[in-house]
């Protein structure tokens, strides 16, 4: 079957991204203080709505699709680790299958820290649980940053550089004295 690819996947996850992503980061930096928790909240439900409707598209995308959910493979997610560990530069050229369990990780994880949130908005007691959760989640997106640093790295090395240019006419006039 065809890859399902339309010109419009790309900003719509990359508009989830940046929902998501910011979102997260004004909910976490907003969360201790008085003045500003309104914001906490706020941003709070903007993520888990994000969230709700990324998973939604995920389930209902077809398959090729961009915008369908991950299914990590654990047989290309092993050989991608021989690989890379033998620095085959054909594997790390590739696009790694470790996006999809991160990716799932940090689905489950903001989804956790978004829904508490929402249910200690009506139990108290979920507080502390939402809280926990919530700090979990910010050492799963630094793990993500991480890992996706380190891919990109990964495919800066493997990348073979390209020839050093030829010396131009001006260089090679510099080098003569300024004789052609």
């Amino acid at each position: 079957m065809a890859k399902a690819r339309t010109n419009l996947q790309l900003p719509v996850l990359l508009g989830f991204h940046a929902t998501i992503a910011g979102g997260f980061l004004v909910s976490y930096l907003t969360g201790d203080g008085d003045d500003v928790y309104f914001m906490h909240v706020f941003s709070g439900y903007v993520v888990l709505a994000a969230l709700a409707l990324r998973m939604a598209i995920g389930v209902l995308a077809p398959p090729g699709s961009m915008l369908r959910l991950p299914r990590p493979d654990r047989g290309a997610i092993a050989g991608f680790l021989r690989g890379a560990a033998a620095l085959e530069r054909g594997v790390l050229l590739k696009r790694s299958p470790l996006h999809g369990p991160m990716a799932v990780a940090l689905l489950a994880g903001l989804t956790a820290a978004a829904a508490s949130g929402a249910v200690a908005d009506f139990v108290l007691s979920a507080e502390d649980l939402h809280e926990a959760l919530g700090e979990a989640a910010l050492f799963i997106v630094i793990a993500h940053v991480a890992l996706v640093l380190a891919l990109h790295g990964a495919k800066r090395v493997a990348t073979p550089r390209a020839a050093e240019p030829a010396a131009t006419s001006l260089s090679a006039t510099s080098r003569t004295g300024g004789a052609p």
